[in-house]
């Protein structure tokens, strides 16, 4: 308890710079949370990422004959894996009848 006799007040302690710092720091995120809210607002040019002239079985043959990085990262698996399965779901569906 604080009577008065010894020790201070709290808000006598008051250091009058640090309410610059604070009014400093305060400017400084709400500048930071400004530009943040500018930059995620700002809208990129879209860049086109499939522009190939060709579609369809013409496109699926393009792939598969082109570099192995590209079918790879568009269907997750190699040309031969994907040729291999496509001749098995190609087999299926001429030898098996449909089940339902």
């Amino acid at each position: 308890m604080n009577d008065g006799s010894s020790g201070s007040n709290r808000e006598e302690d008051v250091d009058y710079n640090d309410n610059e710092n604070i009014n400093h720091d305060e400017y400084l995120v709400k500048a930071v949370v400004a530009a943040t809210a500018r930059m995620r607002n700002r809208r990129r040019a879209p860049q086109p990422m499939h522009n190939s002239i060709l579609t369809g079985s013409m496109r699926v043959e393009e792939l598969l004959n082109g570099h192995e990085d590209i079918i790879q990262g568009l269907i997750s698996m190699k040309s031969d894996t994907f040729r291999s399965l496509s001749n098995l779901l190609a087999f299926q569906r001429d030898n098996i009848p449909l089940v339902l």
